[in-house]
């Protein structure tokens, strides 16, 4: 299977699952996902119509906008990271417009429970701390994605232990993606 079938294949079947999939089930694509698979799925999902509040800040966030605070537009961000700067930019855009479905799950980019630390008193990872500050920002983080989405937030880091996934993927898409490869495997090419 040649890379872009397989990629296309992924999008196809990740879009199918979110279809119907809870917000949790979003939120933990979100903060698993393998970010070096592409830009495909966080493009569609960044896009998506009824995009939850946690599921558009966690996003955000996993796409290390610390890092593209040290360009001041697209065009100076290397090529190959230009859709994430992109990105960043209008998941921002969507808060400051509130065009994002009511939140009906929460999520804190200053304690984020899918990465946890370990420690008692702040037991989730402070993605804020990745933001640059002063003379090296050249554009600051919105306020707004700065701050908590209100509401329960899930422990997706027992979510997807518990449930089995992988690289953002539930179990049955990971299966039919290996499905896939093994049954290339097996045809012979003469």
């Amino acid at each position: 299977m040649q890379d872009d079938d397989f990629d296309a294949l992924y999008l196809d079947l990740m879009k199918e699952f979110l279809s119907t999939a809870t917000p949790v089930q979003w939120l933990a694509v979100v903060t698993t996902m393998n970010y070096d698979n592409g830009s495909a799925l966080p493009d569609w999902i960044s896009k998506y119509p009824k995009l939850e509040p946690a599921v558009a800040k966690a996003l955000y966030w996993y796409q290390q906008p610390g890092y593209f605070q040290h360009y001041a537009s697209q065009d100076k961000v290397p090529s190959i990271n230009q859709k994430g700067w992109a990105r960043v930019q209008a998941l921002s855009q969507r808060f400051a417009d509130g065009n994002l479905a009511p939140a009906t799950i929460g999520w804190d980019p200053a304690n984020d429970l899918a990465s946890p630390t370990g420690k008692e008193k702040h037991p989730g990872y402070d993605w804020t701390s990745e933001a640059v500050k002063g003379s090296d920002a050249m554009w600051a983080i919105p306020a707004i994605m700065l701050e908590a989405v209100p509401g329960t937030q899930p422990d997706i880091y027992a979510y997807v232990d518990e449930q089995g996934w992988e690289d953002g993927m539930p179990p049955h898409v990971q299966d039919e993606l290996n499905a896939a490869m093994d049954g290339e495997e097996e045809d012979p090419e003469d």
